[in-house]
């Protein structure tokens, strides 16, 4: 049996999410297509703009045959701890036989060897990082500029594009975990992941879609639609404010407020150090919004999103990067049942398809019980109970 892992954020699912879908059952002749998907918080250091049961019915009507969801400290972690997090998920799974990853190269070979130079990090590269982080250069500047100084025969320009960073860290997880699973790129199609122009006649990026319903409001264009499979799953969210990192400010100013009368250091969050942790309490008082403070606390040798995670980790109250302790099952299809089946009994974690059921601490919830609050007042719609949400059937 073919199963092919897909780790993603559908951030919005879009037309291109569809067609790598499309595309990989077409290429690999798969049996079953498996997604670990990130829940309601994202990797960007943000919300999700839709909710994690809207993503992933998207994802089940366009081909996917089974949604896992990765936990809230992977899915919010650096490219790195995203990357292991997600591949150790597949891995743990033990039916996973391939992971597709899209990339702007759509070259594997290339990938793998610079994965191969990254994963052993030998020690000319290592000091020319070191130079560049000193030089004030952020940690992904300096680190293509300490491949290009180590390797010129390397393609250090692969580290400028999204996806390929995010599919070598991909490649780096499967070596460090002697995984058996193949790996593959599909050519991503369309825009670039930064542009941020919505077009009916190629494949838009989620950047571009999300930055066009906070223009927008949260109004749904023709041309937005078009890049929406399934338009019909967004229609309690048309014409409301979005969800964004700024719905969360007061919450976040709240708790920055409330730690500064405290003893407990900043530096205990995942991804704050002394020095930003520092900058926070020494700017608190210049704190006008999530955003506006993530561009405050920027600084040239630490980029916006690790500063947005951060800050999304102190209101998450996330302290470090937590592997997954079981297999929660956001939904699946009917006639791909045979593939939970085989979760089931071939996997290393405990299969979770009703929480009343888990074996997760009640506490870990309130990342998702924050979402769905802001959720349901930006929308004007009832609370929906993550205890009473029952997994997707389509």
């Amino acid at each position: 049996m073919r199963i092919v892992g897909i780790i993603a954020e559908y951030n919005p699912f879009h037309q291109g999410h569809a067609y790598q879908i499309k595309k990989v059952r077409e290429l690999t002749q798969a049996d079953f297509i498996l997604v670990s998907m990130s829940g309601n918080f994202v990797q960007r250091g943000a919300p999700a703009m839709f909710d994690k049961y809207t993503r992933a019915h998207a994802a089940l009507l366009s081909g996917a045959d089974l949604v896992l969801e990765l936990p809230v400290s992977i899915a919010t972690g650096s490219a790195e701890a995203f990357a292991r997090g997600g591949v150790k998920l597949l891995h743990d799974t033990g039916i996973v036989t391939d992971l597709c990853f899209g990339s702007e190269c759509g070259d594997l070979s290339s990938l793998e060897r610079l994965a191969a130079f990254l994963a052993e990090e030998p020690t000319d590269y290592k000091l020319h990082l070191q130079d560049g982080l000193k030089q004030g250069l952020s940690f992904p500047a300096a680190r293509e500029q300490a491949v290009r100084f180590s390797d010129p025969s390397l393609p250090a320009e692969l580290l400028g594009m999204p996806n390929n960073l995010l599919g070598l860290e991909y490649l780096k997880a499967l070596h460090l975990y002697g995984s058996s699973i193949r790996p593959f790129t599909i050519q991503r199609e369309g825009s670039g992941y930064h542009d941020t122009d919505v077009s009916s006649g190629q494949y838009s990026s989620a950047s571009a879609i999300r930055a066009e319903l906070i223009r927008s409001g949260g109004h749904f264009s023709e041309e937005l639609l078009a890049q929406l499979p399934h338009p019909e799953l967004y229609i309690s969210y048309a014409d409301h404010p979005p969800v964004t990192e700024d719905a969360l400010s007061l919450l976040l100013l709240e708790k920055l407020r409330r730690l500064s009368l405290t003893d407990e250091p900043l530096s205990q969050y995942e991804g704050i150090s002394e020095d930003l942790a520092n900058r926070i309490s020494g700017a608190l008082d210049q704190f006008t919004g999530f955003s506006a403070f993530t561009d405050l606390m920027k600084t040239r040798n630490q980029t916006r999103t690790a500063i947005s995670r951060a800050l999304l980790h102190i209101l998450l109250d996330i302290r470090a990067s937590q592997p997954a302790c079981m297999f929660r099952v956001l939904g699946f299809r009917k006639d791909s049942r045979a593939v939970l089946t085989a979760l089931s009994e071939q996997g290393t974690l405990p299969v979770v398809t009703s929480l009343t059921r888990s074996p997760l601490d009640r506490t870990s919830l309130y990342p998702d019980q924050l979402y769905e609050s802001v959720r349901s007042i930006l929308q004007q719609t009832p609370y929906q109970n993550e205890f009473r949400r029952k997994m997707l059937v389509v």
